[in-house]
């Protein structure tokens, strides 16, 4: 029997990872992700959890250069960035030097039994991950979230809203033209994502969708025309049916 499908392929990181922002470039992305309502909506839910994020002991699974790290490491929380992507993990070390935060790096894979971080976070999280893998893989990247948590810990799971026209359209005009830089990309629905947040073993679970105009101009604005509108703060009632981003809150 063949394994089951993984993620996208080492070369594809790579080439992603070979990419470095300038600093002022990476000020401006961390500002606007501390702007936007994916970022409102993480604090208000540690700080409904634990009372505060300082102290928090938290863990970024599939870090990247780790965005969301970065921002819960300036409220006082304690984190450790983990990444099967040596290159992805040396640019996280290098911004968190620049920035002067304190971070813990250590190179890991979700498919893999995570022993060595079992029961030890109280948030474990993810943002642009899970949706690289197929197949069984899918639960087993959720099922990471709930084995690195202490009981009463809380996982925040960020992946792109399989309903959103905006990002479906936008993702589809660039594997026509040949553009799309990141392989395996296959987003989410609310439902499976609940159904894997249950399956996982998590006792209590949560979805919010945000991103609709955000969507629009970042996709399509920004992206391809390079003029898009900065559209982070933008509300609308369509957020919950078709926002681009799709949050998972699930308490173990």
């Amino acid at each position: 029997m063949p394994p089951p499908a993984r993620a996208a392929g080492q070369e594809v990181w790579d080439r992603v990872w070979s990419q470095r922002p300038s600093a002022a470039k990476d000020d401006g992305l961390l500002d606007r992700e501390r702007r936007g309502p994916r970022w409102a909506l993480i604090v208000r839910c540690l700080e409904a959890t634990f009372g505060e994020i300082e102290g928090l002991r938290m863990i970024e699974l599939g870090s990247g250069r780790g965005d969301l790290s970065a921002l819960l490491a300036q409220r006082g929380a304690n984190v450790t960035l983990l990444d099967q992507n040596e290159k992805a993990l040396a640019e996280a070390k290098e911004r968190f030097d620049r920035l002067g935060l304190a971070a813990s790096f250590a190179r890991g894979d979700l498919l893999s039994p995570l022993e060595e971080w079992s029961g030890r976070f109280d948030v474990a999280l993810s943002s642009g991950v899970i949706e690289h893998f197929e197949g069984a893989c899918r639960l087993q990247t959720v099922r990471a979230h709930h084995e690195v948590l202490r009981d009463g810990g809380v996982a925040v799971v960020s992946v792109p809203h399989a309903r959103c026209p905006s990002y479906r359209l936008w993702k589809l005009y660039l594997e026509l033209r040949g553009w799309w830089p990141y392989g395996v990309e296959i987003p989410y629905s609310k439902g499976e994502l609940l159904r894997h947040a249950h399956r996982a073993g998590f006792a209590m679970v949560a979805t919010h969708c945000v991103g609709f105009w955000q969507s629009v101009g970042d996709h399509w604005g920004r992206s391809l025309l390079k003029l898009g509108p900065d559209w982070v703060h933008k509300r609308s009632f369509l957020d919950k049916w078709f926002g681009a981003t799709l949050l998972l809150f699930a308490w173990r």
